[in-house]
């Protein structure tokens, strides 16, 4: 007999023979205890297992130990040598006073069920026999019960994966007929978005697109003959090409950020024009009807208020319904709610679309149930790993219920109507601050298995301010010594999401953003010593990314409350804010003399850099190239920024005031966000880097 194949899960290979742990093929130390617990929670994915068990397990009868401690301890360890956290748990979920449950999808031979036999009755008390045949009278005459003559239980439901290529995998949709799903992936070398499909159960994935440009959101026509698609290239739009390869066709300049929907007939298609936040226009957001025969324009059949767009629109299984997400805010920062319209014949909206959530999260894709009874979707309820899917009932009005079974991480739901089948998107992404000497390689440097980010130097350099999840599920602001050591939690003010420190000239106050789920994102200020946290804007618009002025008298934020993205300044202390932008602005940072100010125009920094001479000077762009997510910091001569070069290759680079070319810092590989640090005497740059950065499909049988 062959030795069983291990147990994989995550980037993890656990050997049940020979009791090896290995990440990525390299062996990770774990003791005795520890894997016995391992094996015990991988054995039964998704269920609870006690610790009334797991003491019979590893301490039988006649060992007398502490056992409350040994099993903390060998929990710990077990979570050491995953890098989990109990706070923001990716594998191993803590059951308060129950026990323990491994929520990570688990791939390898399932474990049989057991059997239950009957125990024989004791001598002079049939009961055991008679108990056995009420038992077998019960299941199968008892009306309700989990059993009957004519239907067998079903099977529960289980994750496995779909997909386990290397970089991301996102974006599933399955095929009419369930066997084959279309999917958007990185490719190996993870350096540019593809259209593939796969065969249900297959290794292999057949990919459709080759275009240097991002290709995302692959939908499939009702006959199965034809995969819609969104394309970066030739300035965006919505493509078509054959499930077997082919040549693709342009059918819309439509630009779009969610996956289009067929109608029926396959005559159509629904799609959610891209919001531009920077530069909203006539139309943006609205969901159109596009001719698939391109015979006649675009017709809109709804169109979302002022300040708000809708995206993800998906067709209910019996074309009555429409499901949508309405949202609201600035990115990196908005709130959705799901939204449900009744159509009539010719897919015209019959009266006001119905609000089925509250707006308070953002969504990121929905899908229909089979019975169109409720709505699958991935919500963010902004704490670190907060991303998940959830099911909401679009006729009862109750609150939407998180499907544990998909666990943290996951987006972009699809659903199977032959088999009942659930696919998603997981995310593998692990997010920590990492530094740059110059002259030298990057390397981690503030790491823990919780989220870290958004660094930035004190002005004398000897601190850090940044955000973390390390101490529970919410973000908080934390302060460091600048070699890192002896971090301390500085904020606890009970939002979800705390973030973007940043350090008044003289060191003693931080602002920074926060998150509300009521009121959205605001501006906030506190000592550096942890005390006296003060808001400083109110109302329902978002205000963050915040930053002083040389002067420390005024602080600069991002705002959507004229209807897009500016820079705005109101007085540190608080009080009345005023536009400085007009022509949109999203991160800014004024020169060291106080005169100018530098700022990015959108999230995605593809603008470059433009500058403003303060106060009333005229906005132009100062730099044409790219700048990444916060990516810059100002200094006397010049600006430090980082440029993209590629899904997962940066550059730190930079450009002098004077008109000199641009120099080159260093290299980075890998997945960047949230901002870059510079530390006064420009030795030292830190960053917020993704690692073990990718996505997989997963799939949950059984689902209903």
């Amino acid at each position: 007999m062959s030795d069983p194949p291990p147990v994989r899960f995550g980037a993890f290979e656990l050997d049940l023979r020979t009791g090896e742990l290995r990440k990525h093929g390299i062996r990770r130390k774990i003791q005795d205890q520890p894997f016995q617990v391992l094996q015990a929670l991988v054995e039964r994915p998704g269920e609870l297992v006690t610790r009334e068990e797991l003491q019979r397990r590893i301490w039988p009868e006649g060992i007398f130990v502490d056992f409350d401690q040994s099993l903390n301890r060998a929990v710990n360890k077990v979570r050491e040598a995953l890098g989990d956290s109990a706070d923001n748990p990716r594998y191993i979920e803590t059951m308060a006073r129950r026990g323990y449950r491994f929520i990570a999808p688990v791939e390898g031979p399932p474990k049989p069920a057991p059997v239950p036999v009957p125990q024989p009755a004791a001598p002079g008390r049939p009961w055991g026999k008679i108990a056995w045949v009420a038992i077998g009278v019960l299941a199968t005459v008892g009306p309700g019960l989990w059993l009957t003559r004519d239907r067998a239980p079903l099977p529960p439901p289980r994750v496995v994966p779909l997909t386990t290529f290397t970089g991301m995998e996102t974006h599933p949709a399955f095929s009419p007929d369930g066997k084959h799903v279309a999917f958007s992936w990185d490719g190996e070398k993870g350096d540019n978005f593809d259209i593939y499909v796969k065969m249900v159960g297959n290794v292999t994935a057949l990919r459709l697109t080759r275009d240097p440009a991002t290709d995302r959101f692959p939908a499939w026509s009702p006959d199965g003959r034809q995969i819609a698609f969104f394309s970066e290239r030739g300035g965006g739009g919505i493509y078509l090409v054959s499930p077997d390869g082919g040549p693709e066709r342009k059918l819309s300049d439509l630009l779009t950020d969610s996956r289009p929907t067929w109608t029926a007939d396959g005559k159509y298609l629904l799609v959610a024009k891209l919001y531009r936040h920077a530069h909203p226009e006539t139309g943006d957001g609205a969901l159109l009807l596009v001719p698939v025969d391109n015979e006649g324009a675009p017709r809109q059949i709804l169109a979302p208020p002022r300040e708000t767009w809708y995206k993800d629109p998906a067709f209910a299984p019996d074309g009555r319904s429409l499901g949508f997400a309405s949202c609201a805010g600035a990115m990196g920062g908005w709130r959705c709610s799901l939204q449900v319209a009744d159509l009539q014949v010719g897919v015209v909206p019959s009266g006001k679309p119905r609000q089925i959530t509250e707006q308070s999260w953002s969504i990121f894709g929905l899908a229909w149930m089979p019975n169109a009874s409720s709505l699958i979707y991935a919500g963010s309820t902004w704490e670190p790993g907060g991303l998940y899917l959830w099911r909401a009932n679009v006729r009862n009005g109750k609150e939407p219920e998180r499907l544990e079974l998909a666990g943290a991480a996951a987006s972009y739901p699809a659903i199977d109507f032959k088999t009942g089948r659930l696919a998603f998107s997981r995310s593998l992404m692990h997010h920590n601050i990492w530094r740059l000497e110059r002259g030298g390689k990057p390397a981690p440097f503030l790491t823990s298995s919780a989220t870290d980010g958004g660094p930035q130097y004190s002005p004398d350099g000897r601190r850090i301010a940044f955000g973390s999840s390390r101490q529970g599920t919410r973000n908080a602001i934390w302060v460091a010594n600048a070699d890192g050591t002896s971090p301390v939690q500085i904020t606890n003010i009970g939002n979800p999401f705390s973030g973007t420190p940043r350090w008044s000239p003289d060191g003693r106050w931080l602002a920074f953003d926060a998150f509300d789920k009521g009121s959205g994102w605001d501006v906030w200020v506190v000592e550096a010593s942890g005390s006296s946290p003060r808001r400083l804007t109110h109302g329902l618009a978002d205000s963050a990314i915040p930053s002083w002025s040389r002067d420390g008298s005024s602080i600069y934020f991002e705002s959507n409350r004229s209807g897009r993205s500016e820079i705005w300044r109101m007085p540190a202390g608080g009080g009345t804010a005023v536009q400085v932008t007009q022509n949109g602005g999203f991160v800014a940072f004024e020169s060291t003399d106080g005169k100018t100010l530098y700022y990015t125009l959108s999230e995605s920094g593809a603008e470059g850099l433009c500058a403003k001479r303060l106060p009333d000077g005229k906005e132009k762009q100062v730099l044409k190239e790219g700048v990444a997510h916060r990516g810059f910091a100002v200094f006397s001569d010049g600006v430090y920024y980082i440029h993209e070069l590629g899904v997962s290759r940066c550059e730190i680079r930079f450009r002098g005031f004077a008109g000199e070319q641009t120099r080159l810092v260093g290299e980075v590989e890998g997945t960047l966000d949230d901002g870059l640090a510079v530390s006064p005497d420009r030795k030292t740059f830190l960053f917020s880097k993704y690692s073990d950065a990718g996505a997989d499909l997963m799939l949950i049988e059984n689902f209903r």
